[in-house]
């Protein structure tokens, strides 16, 4: 417990005191004495002066990176939704812990209790859900990564070093950070996700067939139009040059390297040449019912989540039946509603709609057998480290099936030899077309009428023994020839 004693005039103590019982609650008491009387009374630390706050640096920062023109990026520009999801957690996740210390002041220690304190937070407080749940590890690292990059921005101006970086010779980061937890996608059997493809309603049946085929992501195949697609001749593709981003925005695509050309099949083709028939170059291939681009939120949850219901669902045992109110029909049945028996041919999990790009890498990988910087360029990754980190066990295992099948062809091949005929095992190797001096008759005779001879050379025999092959059986009287 730490006291902060305001004097002076009664009522101008009381406004200082309130103030600072304010600021205090708005920390959760993780703030010092000090800290609160230079905060109120505005009083400089000599050691601090001159040295802006964290929330102005943050601004400060986030301004230098906003983009000169919006709508012309250059390769070096960071889009404006990224910067949006910038400006929002540290907002969330650092201004309000962190924002009132001075550069300064912030070190390992400071962000070792900052940490601590993500780690108890608590967000999606509902109604029917007040205690919430805790904040994601993953969301924790992505917190102390920017703010990694806000101090790191301040070094060498305001900070020797940045306090956030992980210490020069440590094997990892001494705040408490929890671990990372690695991606688990849903790797979807051919039967089911025909299964949900057959339970889809026509809005969506085409963009689902589409999806579970190229490895598209979602936000890239809403925008398509046809001036994007090539159908016709023996390389049909897809050109990937634009994606619908946050709130709405149609922008750039994730990275520089997801702007990419993706190889379909002949059975994609035919269905994007079905929809493109009729449409105008600028034109939607995949719009929403009203003719506009999708919302994602509207189709996951009314049309996706629906068509997994229903693909759970087993004719035979069907959920039980809503209840009926006293007016009007019954209600439908809801997504939760599903068959718990175990028919075969009846999903039993749920999918999300980014499952369909681990499918289509994971086909790709163990049927299709490309390397991983193939499967790089079709996805889209930035670098193909995120690739191998994603997908490497799947290519455990490939490279001895390729070497079984390079050890089955080397047997296949046949190697010229010896006839197999024993009657002609001791007959020399003789070619009818030449003869005792080993140059065929028709050039002797050429050689002949110009004067000239060649003399072909012996051919060098190799070192060491002789091959197995060259080896002629014995002959009846027991003497070996080769």
């Amino acid at each position: 417990m730490q006291r902060a004693p305001f004097y002076g005039e009664p009522d101008a103590a009381e406004e200082l005191a309130g103030r600072a019982k304010k600021l205090v609650e708005a920390h959760r008491g993780r703030i010092t004495r000090d800290e609160v009387m230079r905060e109120i009374l505005a009083v400089e630390d000599p050691a601090h002066e001159g040295v802006p706050l964290l929330r102005d640096w943050v601004e400060t920062w986030l301004k230098a990176r906003t983009p000169a023109d919006p709508e012309n990026l250059d390769e070096n520009d960071i889009q404006p939704s990224t910067l949006d999801w910038y400006r929002t957690v540290l907002t969330s996740w650092v201004v309000p812990y962190l924002g009132h210390k001075r550069l300064t002041e912030i070190n390992e220690e400071t962000i070792k209790e900052w940490v601590a304190v993500l780690r108890t937070a608590r967000v999606y407080r509902r109604k029917n859900s007040p205690e919430g749940r805790l904040i994601s590890g993953n969301s924790v690292r992505r917190a102390h990564t920017l703010l990694h990059m806000v101090l790191g921005s301040a070094v060498p101006k305001y900070l020797k070093v940045n306090p956030a970086a992980r210490p020069a010779g440590a094997g990892r980061h001494r705040v408490g950070l929890p671990k990372q937890k690695p991606f688990e996608g849903m790797y979807l059997r051919p039967w089911e996700h025909e299964r949900i493809h057959a339970a889809c309603p026509p809005e969506i049946a085409d963009l689902w067939f589409v999806l579970i085929r190229t490895g598209l992501r979602l936000g890239e195949i809403l925008v398509l139009r046809p001036v994007d697609v090539t159908v016709e001749g023996n390389a049909p593709e897809i050109r990937v040059t634009r994606a619908l981003k946050a709130r709405g925005v149609i922008g750039e695509p994730k990275s520089r390297t997801s702007r990419r050309v993706v190889t379909v099949s002949s059975e994609v083709a035919a269905v994007l040449a079905r929809r493109c028939k009729g449409l105008r170059a600028q034109d939607l291939i995949f719009p929403s019912p009203m003719g506009k681009v999708w919302s994602k939120h509207n189709l996951r949850n009314r049309f996706f989540l629906p068509a997994v219901a229903e693909a759970m669902r087993c004719a035979d045992h069907p959920p039980a039946a809503p209840p009926r109110g006293p007016r009007g029909p019954a209600r439908r049945l809801r997504i939760n509603e599903v068959s718990t028996c175990d028919c075969p041919g009846v999903l039993r999990r749920r999918p999300r709609i980014h499952d369909t790009r681990h499918t289509h890498a994971s086909d790709c990988i163990l049927v299709g057998r490309m390397l991983p910087i193939e499967v790089q360029h079709r996805l889209g990754h930035a670098t193909v480290i995120i690739t191998l980190t994603v997908y490497s066990h799947l290519w455990d295992g490939v490279e001895r099936e390729r070497l079984d099948e390079m050890e089955q062809r080397a047997r296949a091949v046949d190697l010229p030899g010896p006839p197999a005929d024993p009657d002609l095992a001791g007959e020399a190797l003789v070619d009818p077309g030449v003869d005792g001096d080993g140059v065929d008759d028709e050039e002797d005779e050429e050689d002949d009428e110009g004067g000239v001879i060649p003399v072909r050379p012996e051919p060098r025999r190799p070192s060491g023994p002789p091959p197995a092959a060259l080896f002629m059986p014995p002959t009846p009287d027991g003497a070996g020839g080769r």
